[in-house]
């Protein structure tokens, strides 16, 4: 639509007349109190369960590899081929985990939701000054809290801690289940190392899932006692305002840009129409 004189002087006049006015169309005409939006969308759901399954059986059958001599896995694995079936399945977990994260990096790179939600997930120097300031207000030295978008500084260093997470395992499990091309390749201490890495950086994740991520989603006074995000995707007006308000007040503007848009066509061809009729002035 090509703007002329006579457009800009017929959006003064809307601007004057209070059409475009915030206080013509209000925070609850734009959403309801009672409007839930998506925060993961099925694709997403599906491969957080594949992850957490897959994960947490790599570590239930991969433990009798760091702590061989614990009690309790003379119980769990009691049968002789016990030991032997430990292995296949941790073996069907690994490659459950590394299609999961090939599957994540096509699924970014393909999908306009997965591509949106990535370039969010970028950390950016306003995270440092979040978690400075969450920091500071929780110890009482600061009254307000940090607003957050979509994504806040914690949840994007899960994503990129799970992210050189599944690299390392995939890679030194590989090395580790393929040795003979391993030891190919490599000397042999470095196949010692990488088992070794292998191991802690599994304990390492274990605990940073169990501690970290669990506590924030699951155990933290705000959300206890589960998020329902994982299995529904949804989440309310309430907890989008108290949670991500930055990413609330996004939706409030774009959803009054366009509301703002359709009012000032209308408006423009409306006049038309009437000079078409031959009425002079659209006031």
């Amino acid at each position: 639509m090509k703007i002329n004189d006579e457009d800009l002087d017929l959006l003064a006049r809307a601007k004057n007349a209070g059409l475009l006015s915030e206080h013509s169309i209000t925070d609850e005409d734009l959403i309801k109190d009672d409007e839930v939006f998506e925060r993961l969308s099925v694709a997403q759901r599906i491969q957080h369960v594949i992850l957490f399954t897959s994960f947490f059986t790599l570590v239930l059958t991969g433990i009798p590899l760091v702590f061989p001599e614990a009690p309790f896995l003379h119980k769990l694995f009691f049968f002789p081929e016990s030991f032997w079936l430990r292995g296949i399945i941790h073996r069907v977990a690994g490659v459950m985990l590394i299609c999961v994260g090939l599957f994540q990096l096509v699924y970014v790179i393909v999908s306009p939701r997965g591509n949106s939600d990535f370039l969010k997930i970028i950390p950016n120097p306003r995270d440092a000054k979040d978690a400075l300031n969450l920091f500071l207000c929780n110890l009482g030295l600061r009254e307000e809290r940090p607003k957050f978008g979509k994504f806040n500084f914690i949840e994007k260093f899960e994503y990129w801690a799970l992210v050189w997470g599944i690299f390392v395992m995939a890679i030194s499990g590989l090395l580790l289940w393929f040795q003979e091309a391993a030891i190919a390749l490599f000397p042999i201490w470095v196949l010692d190392i990488i088992r070794i890495v292998h191991g802690f950086e599994a304990i390492l994740a274990f605990l940073a899932i169990i501690i970290w991520h669990m506590y924030n989603v699951h155990l933290n006074p705000e959300v206890f006692p589960m998020s329902k995000v994982w299995i529904n995707g949804k989440i309310s007006k309430e907890e989008l305002m108290e949670h991500h308000p930055l990413e609330y007040e996004e939706i409030l503007k774009d959803r009054r840009e366009k509301i703002e848009i359709e009012r000032v066509k209308n408006l423009l061809e409306q006049v038309r129409r009437q000079k078409s009729d031959g009425k002079a002035d659209p006031s």
